[in-house]
């Protein structure tokens, strides 16, 4: 399949992405939610540079113009140096652990910590204040596609089958 039209390019990112996020997220408490919003992150980041969308090397470069243009500063300014690329994109999505200098939180944040704040140098995360701004931020960059302000890129797709008695 193709995906090329604002239509296909809104369904992808509402039922491919934000769905099955809400779906882990409402399912149980593992770093796997957190692991795909960081991807997700990433994905978002695709959509606003010129590059193909399976270009190589642009994982932090993506994830950064995502933070930047469709997060709240807060993100963007936690990022310096790419700290929330490093902590929750790339190191999370390759060892499946969180360093020592990140708390991965379930929930909503507290009055005693709050999501993006450090506590003796640990970043701590809220799976449910990230998963309200990843909604954001998909939410801000379908009206940008509605404007027409990016140019929307061709995105082929296998075929994914939830079907267990599924043959071709």
């Amino acid at each position: 399949m193709l995906i090329t039209t604002a239509e296909e390019h809104i369904d992808f990112l509402q039922n491919n992405l934000l769905l099955p996020i809400r779906k882990i997220l409402d399912s149980s408490d593992s770093v796997f939610g957190f692991m795909v919003m960081g991807q997700a992150i990433e994905i978002l980041g695709s959509y606003l540079d010129n590059k193909p969308m399976r270009a190589q090397r642009q994982s932090a470069l993506r994830f950064s113009a995502a933070l930047y243009r469709l997060f709240p500063s807060k993100y963007s300014m936690t990022n310096r140096k790419n700290l929330l690329y490093i902590q929750l994109r790339s190191i999370l999505t390759h060892t499946f652990i969180p360093t020592g200098n990140l708390s991965l939180n379930f929930g909503l944040d507290t009055k005693e910590k709050h999501h993006l704040q450090f506590v003796n140098d640990v970043l701590y995360l809220y799976s449910e204040n990230l998963y309200y701004d990843l909604e954001k931020a998909v939410n801000k960059l379908i009206i940008m596609i509605n404007d027409n302000r990016i140019k929307l890129k061709k995105l082929s797709t296998g075929e994914i089958n939830s079907n267990p008695d599924f043959q071709a």
